[in-house]
């Protein structure tokens, strides 16, 4: 009697934990809150990008302290106007990649566009946020996080915090078509997901 019951206990407590596991992302919406974060210099999409994406796990880093350890300065943190935290020096106005693993972040990279149902589980499941890199090659690239999705009239979009324009940023749509393939000479570059503190 005993050894069923223990069986009992044991088969319930694994169903619970099988179906506590399993989530199935809204068909429509779903989004994480995350603050936008305006890029301090032109060049440093990167850094903002990196800093939402760390305050996400709950790690808090400056664009300008990303900016020292990339470049191997101290004074990107400096003020380019007397009075006025932004922007930052223009001696440090330079582009750069995600430093997600200097912000002590774990993550899964992909040079491809990640599916629109991965993206959802990422979002509504995980209650991650991603990076995502695109640009013409050689010329200019950008990087922003996605923060959500959303379907309207069923047309597939992503929402973006984008740092760009700088000490100002936006959020704004574009259609998950776009992100899989930008218009214009823009290509993916990449897509940063599956992101937790190391």
């Amino acid at each position: 009697m005993m050894k069923t019951n223990f069986l009992l206990f044991s088969t319930t407590l694994v169903l619970i934990l099988v179906a506590g596991s399993c989530c199935t992302p809204s068909k429509l919406t779903g989004s994480v809150n995350n603050t936008l974060r305006p890029q301090e210099t032109n060049n440093w999409c990167w850094a903002a990008t990196t800093q939402m994406i760390a305050q996400n796990e709950g790690v808090f880093v400056t664009q300008c302290e990303l900016a020292n350890h990339r470049f191997g300065k101290t004074n990107c943190c400096n003020f380019e106007n007397e009075g006025e935290s932004c922007p930052k020096t223009n001696d440090c106005n330079s582009p750069g990649w995600l430093e997600l693993d200097y912000a002590g972040l774990k993550f899964s990279e992909s040079d491809t566009a990640i599916s629109w149902k991965k993206l959802k589980k990422c979002i509504y499941c995980s209650k991650d946020v991603l990076g995502y890199a695109y640009g013409t090659p050689g010329v200019v690239g950008h990087v922003v996080v996605i923060r959500g999705y959303i379907v309207i009239g069923g047309e597939k979009y992503v929402v973006l915090n984008d740092p760009w324009s700088p000490c100002n940023g936006s959020e704004r749509l574009i259609t998950y078509a776009d992100y899989t393939d930008p218009s214009g000479t823009a290509t993916h570059w990449r897509t940063w997901y599956g992101i937790s503190k190391k």
